[in-house]
């Protein structure tokens, strides 16, 4: 149907980059967006309920809260071509214990199916799509924030993860000249060579490099710590972590560490970037990091591929006793 007057009326604001967005499961029941009926969130509040009879969370949370207006989300796997009969195809067996370059992008192997409901209607299904410049463009955009937001269960793991970023000097004594040639079709690609993803923009001037090598071959190729060697320029920050409220990713190379620009808006001014129009488009490295925790996995060969041989005995299997540890010693 097209606009109801719920949706005529609505005021909607996408959710900011601190925003609590529940997109993946109900928050009244276990029921998440894999199923047949998917996960209804509130456009208002970004509240995730199920719409499912029996219980259907999200017509309460409608009536409770006055909310008409809801996303719904279902997440249904890619077919591939090692699939058979619908089953999905086994995860290659770890080999080494090494970290691999990986493409995570849930795009590769899941397809995302939203539609807008009005339960103030019924649960009606409305096309928004149909509005190009009313009502219709706000909700399409407070939709696609959603979609872009990070959960909010995967933001309190980050949380509690993230390590505290404090500022440095290095920031507030900064001098920033824009280099020659310095433009803002160049933050897309390394000035190095040809990596566009995990970006350091240094904030003296303007120069855009890749970040540092991995262990495995993966990340960047050291140029933007190269870009400091040669200049002493000390700043950086992570071009794809800005977001409108002025955060990013930052790092002091004099410091060597993580470290957080108080100013940032004031420091991106100079070289022509305006924060309010920034969306978060990469991982920060709190988030890197995590993934990484979750994923990381043992396996019983080393990163040249050698069988690693048990061994046992005396000064080769169990721990060394720190006053508190003797009961978990004695059993390894």
């Amino acid at each position: 149907m097209a606009l109801c007057n719920h949706a005529q009326n609505a005021r909607l604001a996408p959710p900011s980059s601190s925003t609590a967005v529940y997109k993946e499961e109900c928050t009244q029941c276990f029921d998440n967006y894999d199923m047949a009926a998917g996960i209804d969130v509130c456009l208002t509040c970004f509240n995730g309920a199920c719409p499912r009879t029996p219980t259907n969370h999200a017509h309460q949370h409608a009536m409770k809260s006055g909310h008409q207006l809801a996303l719904n989300i279902r997440r249904v796997a890619k077919r591939t071509d090692d699939s058979n009969d619908g089953e999905s195809p086994r995860p290659a067996k770890l080999t080494k214990l090494e970290i691999k370059e990986e493409v995570d992008n849930d795009s590769s192997k899941y397809e995302y199916q939203t539609f807008v409901r009005c339960w103030g209607c019924s649960g009606a299904v409305i096309d928004v799509d149909g509005d190009g410049d009313g009502n219709g463009e706000r909700i399409r955009a407070v939709a696609s924030a959603i979609m872009r937001a990070v959960e909010a269960t995967k933001r309190s793991e980050i949380k509690a993860w993230t390590e505290e970023v404090t500022p440095c000097e290095h920031f507030e004594s900064l001098t920033q000249t824009p280099g020659d040639g310095f433009t803002l079709d160049g933050l897309h690609t390394c000035s190095a060579c040809e990596k566009h993803e995990n970006l350091w923009m240094c904030l003296s001037c303007g120069h855009v490099g890749c970040g540092r090598r991995q262990y495995g071959g993966s990340g960047g190729n050291n140029h933007a710590i190269s870009h400091y060697d040669q200049t002493g320029h000390k700043v950086s920050i992570k071009l794809g972590t800005i977001t409108p409220e002025g955060s990013a990713d930052a790092y002091c190379y004099a410091c060597n560490d993580n470290k957080v620009d108080p100013r940032l808006a004031e420091h991106l001014k100079p070289f022509g970037i305006n924060v309010l129009a920034q969306q978060k488009t990469e991982k920060s490295m709190a988030e890197l990091q995590l993934e990484q925790n979750l994923k990381f996995d043992f396996s019983m060969t080393t990163a040249d591929g050698e069988q690693l041989e048990p061994v046992a005995g005396p000064g080769l299997t169990g721990l060394r006793n720190l006053g508190n540890s003797c009961y978990m010693s004695s059993i390894l």
